[in-house]
């Protein structure tokens, strides 16, 4: 008998992975958003990157930024 061939089934991105902006990096941290832009080129903050024109990073790769800034900030107490 005839049998269908199987469906190629495309990789996508996932929509479970949250991303933050420049905008609410900025309102997050209480800083300008020309201070966020200033921190991504001068490499202070990782896991940024950029599509098209837009700046974005992991919701995971943000905590962790803000956990490591927080035991910096507790060590030098």
């Amino acid at each position: 008998m005839n049998q269908l061939p199987e469906p190629i089934i495309e990789p996508t991105a996932s929509s479970e992975v949250e991303t933050l902006g420049v905008k609410a990096v900025s309102k997050s941290l209480g800083v300008s958003r020309a201070t966020v832009l200033r921190w991504i080129k001068a490499k202070k903050i990782d896991g940024f990157f950029r599509i098209d024109t837009k700046w974005l990073i992991r919701r995971s790769d943000f905590d962790e930024f803000i956990k490591n800034k927080v035991g910096k900030e507790a060590d030098n107490q």
